[in-house]
């Protein structure tokens, strides 16, 4: 006599149709990603919704969209969450998925961009890596959304920027490409007594790893380390690499990292003397507080980049200047895409 089909366990011919997911079994797939998968199987099985909570990296929320496959979820029954601002809706159950240490978490996310490259293309993928990148609310869920109409349309999604998914994930998405400029424009180094160069630059967006190779290719030669203590993160280059390691730090740490900026040689000194009195040689009037080339020096370089320019700079300069020697002041102002994929989720994109 025929049986029927037992409705609560996966199907393993279902698992192997789907691209992000395609040869991943739970042997594979390790203990911090089979634990949240369970977790969100068994939740969804009782009938309740899921909160998937993730941290705010590529490879966390890109491993994240992978446990939404593997645990055959309607995607309308779960969403993606940062850990930092989750908070259960009624009927709601929380699974956390889990930095484990046996690199599971990472080793899937690599499976699904891969997948999602393979299906969607470079440039779609590409995107994906910028919008993880970002610190607003909603980012994980716009990921996750957009990723899961990438899977259904394959390479049309490229040309897609009129769905509800398409246009909440491209704010992100041009939010960071934008912080990425003012990365390259506006980091200023300091040359310090071993001949490191050394900066500290707080962009609104976890930026650094995304600019690396751009400052590695403008420094070939040269060994400096731009710090983030917003985000906790640094990237170091040696001299000759073509590009930069990306390290998590702590709070003391980038404080260390941070202080070495006051510690500028007696080059470095009589450069950004020689900078001062040329930029008041060549000051303009009307740039003062209460005048209107005011607003437009706030415009054309945001307030909160000042602090990391010398103080003379600072009130007076002029933009066609800045824009012409910009690269004299220790080459940060080229205007080139580059994409690098955060901490740990390595050779992904070239």
């Amino acid at each position: 006599m025929h049986q029927r089909a037992d409705t609560t366990r996966p199907d393993a011919r279902q698992r192997a149709s789907l691209a992000c997911s395609s040869s991943l079994t739970p042997a594979s797939n390790g203990r911090a990603v089979e634990r949240a998968t369970a977790k969100t199987s068994s939740a969804l099985a009782r009938g309740e919704e899921v909160a998937l909570c993730c941290q705010r990296t590529t490879e966390s929320v890109l491993a994240a969209v992978g446990v939404t496959y593997l645990s055959h979820a309607d995607p309308h029954r779960v969403r993606v969450v940062a850990a930092d601002e989750a908070q259960a809706r009624l009927g709601e159950a929380v699974v956390t998925l889990e930095d484990g240490e046996d690199d599971s978490l990472v080793s899937l996310a690599k499976r699904v961009y891969s997948g999602f490259e393979k299906t969607c293309g470079t440039t779609c993928a590409r995107r994906v890596v910028l919008a993880c990148a970002s610190d607003e609310n909603g980012m994980p869920e716009a990921v996750h959304r957009y990723m899961r109409l990438g899977f259904s349309a394959g390479v049309r999604l490229y040309e897609d920027i009129s769905s509800p998914e398409s246009v909440a994930f491209l704010h992100f998405v041009q939010r960071v490409s934008s912080e990425c400029e003012h990365t390259r424009q506006f980091v200023r180094f300091v040359r310090i007594p071993d001949g490191t160069f050394v900066s500290v630059f707080e962009p609104n967006e976890n930026t650094l790893s995304l600019v690396g190779r751009h400052f590695a290719r403008r420094m070939k030669e040269d060994h400096f380390v731009i710090v983030d203590p917003r985000h906790l993160v640094a990237i170091f280059h040696e001299p000759g690499d073509a590009s930069c390691a990306t390290v998590g730090l702590d709070e003391d740490t980038a404080a260390t990292l941070a202080s070495r900026v006051g510690e500028a040689d007696e080059r470095e000194r009589l450069v950004q003397a020689l900078w001062q009195r040329f930029y008041r040689a060549m000051e303009l009037p009307g740039r003062g507080a209460a005048s209107r080339g005011y607003d437009l020096r706030a415009s054309w370089m945001p307030k909160r980049f000042w602090h990391g320019l010398n103080r003379p700079i600072r009130t007076s300069w002029r933009r066609s200047l800045v824009k012409r020697f910009q690269i004299s002041l220790f080459a940060t102002s080229i205007i080139r895409r580059d994409y690098r994929p955060e901490r740990r989720l390595l050779g992904l994109v070239q």
